[in-house]
C-alpha cells in the first residue's frame, strides 16, 4: 500500500470544513468531542484496523466508503445496511452480493467495544472508517463531527432504489435532491469512483447492445471497449471486475475525471456526468472543473462527506427524533403530562390510546386518518365507522386535548399522525412497558375510507395466514406480528367479539374453541354469557389487565388467550410464532425490543412527508 499523502495542511482543512458548515449545517445532535471521555481513542483504534485491512487488500478502501453511501442514503446514516434478518439491506438487489467490507466494521467494532464497551455507534464507525479510506488511499483529510445513533430497523425497499448505474442523469439527481445533496454533491461524491472495482454486469450492457439497439454506447472511448469486450465477452462471468479507473486503480485522485473527458468512464451513470445531454446545462462543468484541479475536487468531495455523513431519517422525506426539536421542543412533555392525567381518571386509557395508533397506521399509513369524523362533502367517510372502529375504538378526548394544548404553543405545526405516534409511546412506557426513540415528521392525510378500514384491520377470527398477510402487505414480519400483539398485554375488548369462541365456534351451536383451557373458557363464559350484552367488556390479560408486561404471551402457552386471533400465534403447530410466543415468555426484555423495534417500523407505515398532506388544525376534520 502506497504511503498516504496528506493533502490537506491543518489550515486548509480547518477552512474547508468551515465552509462545509455555513453551506449546509451539521447536525445538532453531532460533535467532534462526543467521544472525547468515554473513548478517546476511538479515532486511532479505527484508523489502525483500516491500514491493516487495507494492507490486506487494498480494494477494501473503495468497498468501506461504499457501505457508508449505501446506508446513508437509505433512512439516514444509522448503520442499518450491517443489519442481518429478512428485510436485511444487505438482501436488496444493488447491494446483494455486491456491497462487502463487513467483516472489516465488525473486527474495528470489536477493537472499539474492547476499548469502550456499548459507547460508540456503528453508524459512527462506518463515517470514520470511510474518511480514513480516502485518506489512506491518497485522497483529503477532514474532521467528522460523531454521535450519529444505530437504527433500529432496515428498510430493504428503500435501498432497492439507491442511485443505480443504469438510470439517466435526472433521476440520479433527484435521488441527491430527495436527501437534501445538490448537483455539486452528485459529481464530487461519483469521484469516489476514482478508486475500487465494477462487476462486468454492472457495465456490460454499455459494450454489446446499449439500449436494444445491438450496439455499444456511443460515447465509450474505442480503446477501452475493445479492452472491456475481452474482459467481459458475451455470455462471461458477469462476477469479473474492472477497474472503475484505469489510469490509478487504487489511489484517490482526479483521474476519474478527467477519464470522463475522454469518454473513458467505466459506467453509463459515471459517463453521463460528462456526455448527456443533460450535463450541458447541470455537471459537465463540474466535471471539468475537477479535472483541472484535483485540490477543487478534494474541497467538495470533503463537503459533500460531511453533508452525506448528516443526512438523518427527516433530510430524506422521512422521520426523525429531532424533527421538532426547534419548532415544538416541549412536543413530548405537554402530551405526558396531559396523558398522565386522563389515565388518572381511566386506567384504561394508554391501551385506548396505543390502539388508535395502530388501527391507524394499518389503514392507509400513519397518517392521522382514523381520528377524521365523516364528512362526506370533504370526501372523509370516517374510519370509525368501520365495525372493526364503531363503539370500540375510544380515547380521542385525549388526544383532541393534545392537540389544543400544542396549537397554543406551536400553532400550525405538529400533525395528529405525530401526536398519535407520540402518545402510543407515552402510553405504554406509562404502563410499565418499554421507551423507544419516537421518530416525528409525518403528515396529515386528508381522507379516510371506511371501506379501506374493514379490509385493512386485523380480525379476531383471522387465521394465522390471514394474520401474517395484512402484516406482510405494511413490510411488517413474524416477529412484528407477534411482538405488536403483545400490546394486547393491557386493555379490553367486547364480548362481541369473543362471542363465538365460548358459545357458537365454527358455526357448531354451544360449542366453544378447543383452544381455550377449561377453566378460563368458564371464567369467560360468565363475563359474557349467551345471549348477554355483546358490548360489556373483559380483560385481555387477566392476570395483570394494566400493566405492559409479558404475561399476554405466558396466558397463550396456558392457553387463556382471550382472542381467537391471539391464541393461534400459540396454538397453530409448527408456526414460527409458537417459538417467538416461548421466547417474549421466557423473556420480558427481549418482548419489550422488539416491540420497540416493531413500533419503529409500524410507525413507518406510509408515511406522508414534506409538502404532502398538511397538518391539521383539528384533528377531527381537514384544514
Amino acid at each position: 500500500m502506497k504511503t498516504p499523502t496528506k493533502v490537506m495542511g491543518g489550515h486548509v482543512l480547518l477552512t474547508v470544513f468551515t465552509l462545509c458548515m455555513l453551506c449546509s449545517g451539521v447536525r445538532a445532535q453531532l460533535s467532534f468531542d462526543i467521544y472525547a471521555k468515554s473513548c478517546p481513542n476511538l479515532v486511532q483504534i479505527v484508523r489502525r484496523q483500516v491500514i491493516i485491512a487495507l494492507k490486506a487488500e487494498i480494494r477494501m478502501a473503495a468497498s468501506l466508503i461504499r457501505l457508508h453511501f449505501h446506508d446513508c442514503f437509505v433512512n439516514g446514516c444509522d448503520a442499518s445496511v450491517l443489519l442481518d434478518g429478512a428485510d436485511s439491506e444487505k438482501l436488496a438487489i444493488p447491494n446483494i452480493n455486491s456491497v462487502r467490507g463487513f467483516e472489516v466494521i465488525d473486527t474495528i467494532k470489536d477493537a472499539v467495544e474492547n476499548a469502550c464497551p456499548g459507547v460508540v455507534s456503528c453508524a459512527d464507525i462506518l463515517t470514520l472508517a470511510a474518511r480514513d479510506s480516502v485518506f489512506l488511499s491518497g485522497g483529503p483529510q477532514w474532521r467528522v463531527a460523531l454521535g450519529r445513533k444505530d437504527g433500529l430497523v432496515a428498510n430493504q425497499n428503500s435501498a432497492n432504489n439507491l442511485p443505480s448505474p443504469f438510470e439517466p442523469l435526472d433521476a440520479i439527481i433527484a435521488k441527491f435532491v430527495a436527501v437534501n445533496l445538490n448537483i455539486t454533491d452528485v459529481v464530487a461524491l461519483s469521484g469516489a469512483h476514482t478508486f475500487g472495482q465494477a462487476k462486468c454486469a454492472v457495465f456490460s450492457n454499455r459494450l454489446f447492445n446499449f439500449t436494444g439497439a445491438g450496439t455499444p454506447d456511443a460515447t465509450l472511448e474505442t480503446s477501452l471497449l475493445s479492452n472491456l469486450q475481452t474482459v467481459c465477452p458475451l455470455g462471461g462471468n458477469s462476477n469479473t471486475t474492472a477497474p472503475l479507473d484505469r489510469n490509478s486503480t487504487d489511489a484517490f485522485d482526479n483521474n476519474y475525471f478527467k477519464n470522463l473527458l475522454e469518454g473513458k468512464g467505466l459506467l453509463s451513470s459515471d459517463q453521463i456526468l460528462f456526455s448527456s445531454d443533460l450535463a450541458v446545462n447541470t455537471t459537465k462543468r463540474l466535471v471539468e472543473a475537477y479535472s483541472r484541479s484535483q485540490n477543487l475536487f478534494f474541497r467538495d468531495f470533503t463537503c459533500a462527506m460531511i453533508r452525506m455523513g448528516n443526512i438523518t431519517n427527516g433530510a430524506s422525506g422521512e422521520l426523525s427524533s429531532d424533527f421538532y426539536s426547534t419548532t415544538c421542543p416541549n412536543i413530548t412533555a405537554i402530551a405526558r403530562g396531559l396523558i398522565e392525567r386522563a389515565s388518572r381518571n381511566d386506567v384504561r386509557l394508554t391501551a385506548k390510546v396505543m390502539r388508535l395508533h395502530f388501527h391507524d397506521c394499518f389503514v392507509n399509513g400513519c397518517d392521522g386518518s382514523v381520528l377524521l369524523d365523516a364528512a362526506p362533502a370533504d370526501g372523509v367517510e370516517g374510519e370509525k365507522e368501520a365495525f372493526q372502529n364503531a363503539g370500540s375504538l375510544d380515547g380521542f378526548e385525549v388526544i383532541d386535548d393534545i392537540k389544543t394544548a400544542l396549537e397554543n404553543v406551536c400553532p400550525g405545526v405538529v400533525s395528529c399522525a405525530d401526536i398519535l405516534a407520540i402518545a402510543s409511546e407515552i402510553s405504554v412506557a406509562l404502563a410499565g412497558g418499554p421507551s423507544w426513540d419516537v421518530l416525528l415528521g409525518r403528515r396529515d392525510g386528508r381522507t379516510a375510507i371506511r371501506a379501506d378500514a374493514v379490509a385493512a384491520l386485523p380480525l379476531g377470527p383471522d387465521s394465522l395466514e390471514i394474520l401474517t398477510s395484512k402484516f406482510s402487505v405494511h413490510n411488517l414480519d413474524t416477529t412484528d406480528l407477534v411482538a405488536l400483539s403483545g400490546a394486547h398485554t393491557f386493555g379490553r375488548v367486547q364480548c362481541g367479539v369473543i362471542n363465538n369462541r365460548l358459545h357458537n365456534f365454527s358455526g357448531n351451536n354451544g360449542q366453544s374453541d378447543p383452544s381455550i383451557e377449561p377453566d378460563f373458557l368458564q371464567t369467560l363464559r360468565r363475563q359474557c354469557p349467551q345471549g348477554g350484552d355483546l358490548t360489556a367488556r373483559v380483560n385481555l390479560d387477566p392476570t395483570s389487565p394494566d400493566s405492559f408486561d409479558n404475561d399476554y404471551f405466558k396466558n397463550l402457552q396456558n392457553n387463556r388467550g382471550v382472542i381467537e386471533s391471539d391464541q393461534i400465534l400459540f396454538s397453530s403447530t409448527g408456526a414460527p410464532t409458537v417459538a417467538l410466543v416461548n421466547r417474549f415468555a421466557e423473556s420480558q426484555n427481549e418482548f419489550y425490543r422488539n416491540f420497540a423495534r416493531s413500533m419503529i417500523k409500524m410507525g413507518n407505515v406510509r408515511i406522508l412527508t414534506g409538502s404532502e398532506g398538511e397538518i391539521r388544525r383539528d384533528c377531527r376534520r381537514v384544514n
